[in-house]
């Protein structure tokens, strides 16, 4: 489902601008029309012609790239009147399964530095992890130019940081992170419903973008049921697991109502 492409994290996250985006974003309508009608309105402040068209490119890849579903959800978020830590945290969910080479420098390399306990974190010591994921992807494609690879590093770590996995400035280092509670039921929605299995639901590789193990994820699970937030149950081997909504959509459209 995810796309390789260094131009997907070239312009960061675009947090506040995806949510402006989707605030006005017509179900209806395409996704190419949604952004026309984007740019006709003004509704990104851009500081000059090409920051926009690179904003809205960078958009469109990211917007196609999701099932409709996904989009609707993500957009009914949009329009929910919740804190921005829990917004960047959902949106970085949906990058992470339409860009490639930012989900595994997430689950991969950076989840490694946080667990090993590296305090420094610098473009040239992400570098190897770069060329090793595109020549990996890239199969018999063009490989990056030593500028292009350098650039895919420090983009990426400024990804993170713009998410508040990492602090600003450089180097960087890793910020005291904690999954927002209604974050954590958006996501827990959304992998559940693709898994269908709550073994492979708590086990998946998506809750290292939040440097999360299983251990961290069934330990929320075990505080939410004490909470009377959802309802989840062991019993040995079996597990019972039952969310507050159908879908992530319906949890979405909750949190906008």
């Amino acid at each position: 489902m995810g796309k390789f492409s260094t131009r997907l994290i070239r312009k960061g996250a675009l947090i506040s601008e995806t949510r402006d985006v989707l605030s006005t974003w017509d179900f209806g309508r395409s996704v190419k029309d949604n952004l026309h009608q984007v740019v006709t309105d003004h509704v990104l402040h851009a500081k000059s012609e090409a920051w926009m068209r690179e904003m809205v490119v960078t958009l469109s890849s990211r917007f196609s790239a999701m099932p409709p579903p996904e989009l609707h959800s993500l957009g009914w978020l949009a329009r929910a009147p919740i804190a921005s830590d829990v917004w960047q945290a959902c949106l970085l969910w949906h990058i992470g399964r339409v860009d490639t080479l930012y989900y595994e420098f997430a689950v991969d390399w950076l989840f490694q530095q946080f667990q090993n306990g590296i305090y420094l974190l610098r473009t040239e010591d992400c570098v190897p992890f770069v060329k090793a994921c595109v020549k990996r992807q890239s199969r018999h494609k063009r490989e990056l130019s030593e500028y292009g690879t350098v650039r895919a590093a420090r983009d990426l770590l400024r990804m993170a940081s713009d998410v508040g996995l990492l602090t600003p400035g450089t180097p960087k280092q890793f910020a005291h992170y904690h999954l927002p509670e209604d974050a954590f039921l958006y996501i827990l929605h959304a992998i559940h419903s693709s898994t269908g299995s709550v073994e492979k639901t708590v086990n998946r590789l998506d809750w290292r973008m939040y440097f999360m193990v299983p251990a961290d994820v069934e330990r929320e699970l075990l505080r939410l049921h004490q909470f009377r937030k959802l309802h989840y149950e062991v019993a040995g081997s079996l597990a019972q697991l039952k969310l507050p909504c159908a879908s992530v959509a319906d949890y979405a459209r909750e949190l906008a109502a």
